[in-house]
């Protein structure tokens, strides 16, 4: 293959420094403050826009070369990441979404008291992420968390491409066709999950279960597929359409994997104890991603391409014993909310779907259809590039796999109505994958040779060198059609999204004018206990257990009736204070249909009450409280309550047999590999046939003390709830 001249690699740099220059340039001069529903793609100057679209053309050009020039691909995609992901680092002064600052609240409350709390919230019944980035903080003596907030998505979605990168290695495809994937896990990711998170850490966790499952774990006798039993000698000669589709589906395929590669038994138990670790990391850091990481183990090896058959009941039993032992303090009290959806498929979907539309008006409403509508397109071109590539005789059940797994979702619950987005998120490493084999499907890299004397339509650019060249074409406009959709949704609610330096400076005010529980009023376009809504505030984000939240839904037809107002200050006591932001009534404003001016006239009537004092005030916070508050109630600061485990008649019998049944079922799986280690070093060759009954008696020791652990489960559900 010719080397590629110079000229063209210096051509491409010059394109990319452009790019960036025109990229981050104009960013000087942008107003926030003129932004409107749309976010930051209405503010956004032309030239940011011109300097986007460049850099994906250099990218896309770097793949139109005859061989590949990994180095400048991968400073494209960095670069990438932090154009996109990183675009607010010269925009806004502090780190955006509110609930990122709410994380830093829990962490500081772990690295305060040492110790969790399950009644101030639910997300305190799976604390691993917190306790574990407390704990780095302070081995590295980092007291100030801000920086880490403002720079986790960038750095986060690198730490992304490292898993992603493995489980592309193992595929059958080509060279062009894994760089554009690794692009479009970047560029395809706008659900904003990425932020300082249990969700952002857990999906990185996935990602490496995935990896290692795919690259270690893979069965050794993965062969092409045989056509289907009714394919006769006297049948394979039919055509027609019914026969296409049944070869289609049932006809020879070569896998969409390469060969799974020896490895020896002492590495694989290993890794299979890193897959265990990760199992119980991911358990105690998340709710919902130990449930795909087991969905997805178990698709890998019904499909026949993970070997490790007991690994999904492990995992079942680690997710299944934490959410009765640990989680108690939140289902103990919460069984509607925990299992009310389980089984509405439908309904799941309409409220994260439809439902969002639904709640929100004007541009805010056209934001939430785009999105939608790019999910749509990504799962549309995600299943074009499957049938694409089984057209070509290649069987992509990896893919298949990991992109049909997160849709099992649904069934559980709608997640606060962001389950589809969540499951979008998860489903994204497939869907790029195949979206880039609808454009590069070929399985390998090979110089096309055809018979000259055969003449083809277009024949020079289906042949010969440049014959790639109509595929990077139609996969750039596809690209900058991406990057522009990402802009648009993925900082379509920067209005409100935006965390400015009065808004944390609120809440510092609040804890120094009061010495005990601070009661937070706060007002809301509807009932927040109808809609789930809460404060788009920093609210929380240090001394979290003095903070509690009281709503006051607005009076439409008069913004001054601050009437409700006083009577929720007077209910909170000495330490009582109402409090709004600018992001926050921007998000009633776009979000809850209250009037442009609502807040400008509920201001100026708490400033001109008697009954009010002004505590702090500037054009983008406020804080009131009473002139003469009450002197009770005084509500005491809660204390550390742990993770609220709670004790049934059969809870002791459960600790004993929950270690020893995962000790059984982890030690039967790896003598299964000891037991498999021949077959995998050859090939083809089956095992003795009574190799496997070796595992038997771990097997007859597992089945009681599963139905046993399962009996405990049952009956602390039951008992305790």
């Amino acid at each position: 293959m010719p080397q590629t001249p110079r000229a063209v690699l210096a051509a491409l740099g010059g394109m990319l420094t452009l790019g960036l220059a025109l990229f981050w340039l104009p960013l000087r001069g942008v107003d926030l403050e003129a932004m409107d529903g749309y976010g930051l793609i209405g503010v956004l100057p032309v030239a940011t826009l011109l300097g986007a679209a460049l850099l994906v053309l250099t990218f896309m050009a770097t793949l139109a070369l005859a061989r590949p020039q990994r180095l400048l691909l991968a400073l494209q995609i960095l670069l990438l990441i932090l154009a996109l992901h990183g675009v607010t680092l010269a925009l806004e002064p502090n780190a955006r979404f509110p609930t990122a600052w709410q994380t830093a609240g829990f962490i500081e409350y772990v690295t305060r008291n040492h110790d969790v709390s399950w009644d101030l919230d639910a997300r305190f019944s799976t604390p691993g992420f917190f306790v574990f980035v407390a704990f780095v903080m302070k081995a590295v003596g980092q007291n100030d968390i801000e920086p880490i907030l403002r720079w986790a998505p960038a750095v986060t979605n690198m730490l992304y491409l490292l898993p992603y990168a493995l489980i592309l290695r193992t595929l059958r495809a080509t060279w062009r066709a894994k760089w554009f994937a690794a692009w479009l896990f970047i560029a395809a990711n706008w659900v904003g999950q990425d932020y300082l998170s249990p969700q952002a850490f857990a999906y990185l966790l996935y990602l490496f279960f995935v990896a290692i499952l795919v690259n270690w774990f893979r069965h050794h006798d993965e062969t092409t597929q045989r056509s289907g039993r009714r394919r006769s000698t006297v049948t394979r000669e039919r055509r027609g359409g019914l026969w296409r589709i049944y070869n289609w589906l049932f006809g020879p395929k070569d896998p969409g994997e390469l060969p799974a590669k020896p490895v020896g038994v002492r590495e694989q138990s290993i890794l299979l104890i890193l897959l265990f670790v990760l199992i119980l990391v991911g358990t105690a850091a998340h709710q919902l991603t130990p449930f795909l990481m087991t969905a997805s183990c178990a698709g890998l090896v019904i499909v026949r391409r993970c070997s490790l058959r007991g690994l999904p009941f492990i995992a079942g039993v680690v997710y299944a014993a934490w959410i009765s032992f640990m989680t108690v303090g939140y289902w103990s009290s919460r069984k509607g909310e925990l299992f009310g959806g389980l089984g509405k498929v439908f309904t799941n979907v309409q409220q994260s779907t439809g439902g969002r539309i639904g709640t929100a008006a004007g541009a805010t409403q056209d934001i939430q259809l785009l999105r939608i509508l790019i999910a749509l397109a990504v799962v549309s071109l995600a299943v074009a590039g499957l049938m694409r590539r089984r057209s070509r005789g290649i069987d992509d059940r990896v893919a298949l796999v990991l992109l049909l797994v997160p849709f099992s979702s649904f069934g559980l619950q709608n997640y606060g109505g962001e389950l589809a987005l969540r499951i979008y998120f998860f489903m994204l490493p497939a869907a790029c994958l195949l979206i880039a084999y609808l454009f590069f499907p070929a399985p390998f890299d090979a110089p096309r040779v055809r018979d000259p004397k055969v003449k083809l339509w277009l024949g020079r650019l289906r042949t010969g060198s440049r014959r790639h060249w109509p595929a990077v074409a139609a996969a750039s406009v596809f690209a900058v059609l991406l990057v522009g959709g990402f802009l648009s949704v993925r900082y379509g609610n920067e209005k409100y999204e935006q965390v400015r330096k009065s808004d944390v400076k609120a809440f510092d005010v609040m804890l120094r004018s009061t010495d005990g529980a601070v009661g937070v009023v706060w007002l809301s376009a509807e009932n927040p206990e109808l809609v789930g809504g809460e404060p788009v505030m920093p609210w929380s984000y240090r001394s979290w257990e003095r903070f509690t939240r009281t709503p006051v839904v607005a009076n439409r037809n008069n913004p001054a009736d601050i009437s409700q107002i006083v009577q929720r200050l007077k209910e909170q006591g000495p330490g009582g204070f109402f409090v709004t932001t600018r992001s926050h009534e921007d998000y009633q404003v776009l979000s809850g249909g209250l009037a442009p001016d609502y807040a400008v006239k509920l201001r100026r009537a708490m400033a001109a009450s008697p009954e009010i004092t002004t505590v702090f005030a500037d054009r983008d916070a406020a804080v009131y409280r009473l002139k003469n508050p009450p002197a009770e109630p005084r509500p005491t600061v809660p204390t550390t309550a742990g993770l609220g485990m709670r004790n049934s008649p059969w809870t002791p019998a459960g600790l004993i047999y929950l270690p020893v049944l995962l000790g059984v079922l982890l030690a039967r799986e790896l003598r299964r590999l000891r037991l498999l280690a021949p077959r995998q070093a050859r090939p083809g060759v089956p095992a003795a046939p009574g190799d496997m009954r070796r595992l038997r008696p771990l097997t007859v020791l597992a089945i009681p003390l599963l139905i046993s652990v399962v009996a405990v489960i049952i009956e602390r559900f039951v008992i305790i709830s």
